[in-house]
């Protein structure tokens, strides 16, 4: 295949990939899609091997991973000279339940106003949440040295219970490795805003494809999705 006939870019991640894939189809980009399951992210499933790529620990999945290869020309992914958009290493489903059903809580306010909450310093959840999404930070930051990658977050779905504190924590981390990165729905609506209603999907729980194409228009007028060649 003619490198000109190339996909324009790599969308790597969990579910919230979705929405950029059908932002980036409105916008007429021609995409490749690597969504996998926010458990297998959370659990190490996928990985960056040092030869190999991105790999996964199932061979039909590896399998797609070679399909995909193959279609941007490449031995492993990320292909060197394709911009990647990834939306992995936050996952908070996986994580925030256990920590709030301890009824703990990383907010001053919440934790004043409920009164029977555990209340969690700033460096206690920067240890809690390192624990679970260091891995993904540096993956991220080692596939940044391979192509150009943007780290995308998630829309917020809940201003409280902890969701603004792990996804700022999550944010902070992966600015920290000098990672490329935007909080899409923090950029449109505001710190701490939650992602409008009309924006999600009927499961409530992701943005939809207008939302998607919204990012996508964000994406292009910072001017994060770079140009190849």
């Amino acid at each position: 295949m003619p490198a000109e006939n190339r996909p324009d870019l790599l969308i790597v991640g969990d579910s919230h990939s979705i929405a950029l894939k059908a932002g980036c189809d409105t916008l007429g980009m021609d995409t490749e899609l690597l969504s996998f399951s926010g458990n297998l992210w959370h659990l190490g499933h996928i990985v960056l091997h040092r030869h190999h790529g991105i790999w996964a620990r199932s061979p039909a999945l590896q399998h797609r991973l070679q399909a995909v290869a193959q279609r941007f020309q490449s031995a492993y992914l990320p292909a060197p000279d394709v911009p990647v958009l990834a939306t992995f290493g936050f996952h908070l489903g996986r994580i925030i339940p256990q920590f709030n059903h301890g009824g703990h809580s990383a907010n001053a306010d919440e934790f004043l106003a409920a009164g029977n909450r555990q209340f969690v310093s700033g460096g206690m959840l920067e240890a809690y949440v390192g624990h679970f999404r260091r891995n993904h930070v540096q993956m991220l930051k080692r596939m940044s040295r391979r192509a150009p990658v943007v780290a995308i977050a998630p829309p917020l779905i809940h201003e409280n219970e902890n969701h603004p504190e792990f996804m700022g924590t999550i944010s902070k981390m992966i600015l920290s490795e000098d990672v490329c990165f935007i909080n899409p729905c923090e950029a449109l609506f505001g710190p701490r805003k939650a992602i409008p209603a009309e924006l999600l999907t009927a499961d409530g729980g992701h943005g939809n494809a207008i939302y998607g194409a919204m990012v996508v228009q964000l994406l292009r007028d910072q001017g994060l999705i770079p140009k190849r060649g």
